[in-house]
């Protein structure tokens, strides 16, 4: 996987007023509130932001096989957040814990088993494995 860094889009596409139905049509699907760019929506910090497309599916149903995820490199890794990793040399997307002295690497897919990184005094593995947080994902059908 190789980052590739973003760059500003000129497009605006217009956002309807009213969630979407995933079931029956919206009677007011004619009413169009305001117009967005998907860049203001998915980069806040366009200096640090990249895209990766995903393989796999460890991180299914949320990330899938081909999925393009956004990830900012200027956030702080926290229990809880989605990062990009690189474990053994591997990127690898995964929801992180931190309990002790250990960074673990949790898998949305439960057949994939987490991965605990021990850390120690000369061992940061903030600064060694956590690559950025994923911020957005956009799936392509």
């Amino acid at each position: 996987m190789k980052p590739i860094q973003t760059a500003p889009s000129s497009t605006i596409l217009e956002l309807g007023e009213f969630s979407v139905a995933a079931g029956f049509p919206n009677p007011c699907e004619d009413y169009l509130s305001e117009r967005i760019s998907l860049d203001s929506l998915l980069i806040k910090r366009p200096n640090s932001t990249f895209l990766f497309k995903v393989a796999g599916n460890s991180m299914s149903p949320d990330i899938t096989d081909g999925s393009i995820i956004v990830v900012d490199r200027s956030i702080s890794a926290k229990s809880g957040r989605i990062v990009l990793a690189t474990l053994d040399n591997e990127f690898v997307v995964k929801e992180l814990q931190l309990k002790g002295n250990k960074a673990i690497f949790i898998s949305r897919n439960k057949a994939f088993p987490s991965i605990e990184v021990q850390t120690d005094e000369d061992n940061n593995w903030d600064t060694h494995c956590i690559w950025g947080v994923v911020t957005g994902v956009v799936k392509v059908f």
